[in-house]
């Protein structure tokens, strides 16, 4: 299990993982709406928001960082933030002016960054235990 976390944290794969999942993501945010099936559940659209850019910064942040173990810099670090959060207002907006079927929500852009920030505790206390 050890060597294929290993094997998957290699800069060329976390970028292919990192420029696929972004990919993916930005076509299910612009495909219908009709598409997605119908779930009843209170807060679950902005649960998958938050979800999803969770994982959209672990990954990129990953990247960003796989070549460097112990240095990690603070102005990088907003600099990815930043993308991954302009990512989701810009989604929105395409949303918006591109589909007919879905329409902006600003409060998928507060779980946008909340999904964001998330990812960066979690990537924070993932590399402090794997530097100890």
């Amino acid at each position: 299990m050890t060597r294929l976390i290993k094997k998957l944290s290699e800069p060329k794969i976390l970028l292919s993982i990192g420029v696929i999942y972004t990919l993916l993501i930005t076509v299910a945010f612009l495909s219908p709406a009709t598409d997605i099936p119908e779930v009843n559940l209170p807060f679950l659209d902005k649960l998958v928001h938050v979800l999803i850019h969770w994982a959209l910064c672990v990954i990129w942040l990953g990247y960003t960082f796989s070549g460097d173990r112990y240095h990690i810099s603070n102005k990088i670090v907003f600099v990815v933030l930043f993308i991954c959060f302009f990512y989701g207002i810009s989604i929105e907006a395409l949303q918006h002016w591109f589909t007919l079927s879905r329409k902006f929500d600003l409060f998928d852009i507060v779980a946008n960054g909340i999904g964001c920030l998330i990812g960066l505790l979690s990537f924070w206390i993932v590399r402090i235990k794997t530097i100890r």
